[in-house]
């Protein structure tokens, strides 16, 4: 059986994959003036799962996995035109077939995610990411609940993935707000070899 709880992640790994999230991982985004009173701050936007630690696994290929992850702007100015760059890797290192992966804020319609496959990420942990995905305004000290949907195809790789999630607004050019290491989604039928497709 799956132990749901998250691996210990070597802190070099996490901190060499949330570097590549930050540079060249989604469009380049024009910088424009932001509120006086707001100094695009790394830690101005916080995540945390509505799960607690949980990992979503599925047992079979085709079957959506969710992650609603509470996103909290820290600061006393709104964020507009919020985003948030999705990542998903295995420590494998083993690419298999793209993931379908959903978005959407609080209970709304449901947006596919394009994905491109980073084969390099510091020479750590290559990931599938997404372009930077909207979330709307962020309000002052105020909180969104955005929901995250997987899906692993046939011959996806039996293995942990590990998600990360990059926050930014235009408000703040290409300066990174927040960094959010989730609680990974696994693909892990009865069958199979780890780190195999199945």
């Amino acid at each position: 059986m799956l132990n749901t709880t998250v691996p210990f992640r070597a802190a070099a790994l996490v901190a060499a994959v949330g570097v590549v999230l930050g540079v060249g991982s989604h469009p380049a985004v024009a910088a424009t003036s932001a509120p006086a009173a707001y100094a695009c701050r790394y830690g101005a936007v916080t995540a945390s799962d509505a799960a607690g630690s949980a990992v979503p696994t599925a047992r079979r290929a085709g079957v959506a996995l969710h992650a609603r992850i509470r996103v909290h702007n820290t600061e006393n100015v709104k964020l507009n035109k919020a985003t948030v760059v999705f990542a998903l890797g295995n420590l494998m290192k083993n690419r298999g077939p793209a993931p379908l992966v959903q978005w959407r804020v609080g209970t709304g319609r449901w947006h596919k995610a394009a994905l491109h496959w980073n084969p390099e990420t510091n020479g750590s942990l290559p990931l599938w990411n997404s372009s930077a995905l909207s979330l709307g305004t962020l309000p002052a000290k105020g909180t969104l609940t955005t929901e995250f949907s997987v899906t692993f195809p046939k011959r996806s790789i039996k293995a942990v993935d590990y998600d990360f999630l990059d926050f930014h607004s235009t408000g703040c050019g290409t300066t990174r707000l927040g960094w959010y290491d989730g609680n990974g989604f696994a693909y892990w039928p009865p069958n199979g070899t780890p780190g195999k497709p199945v």
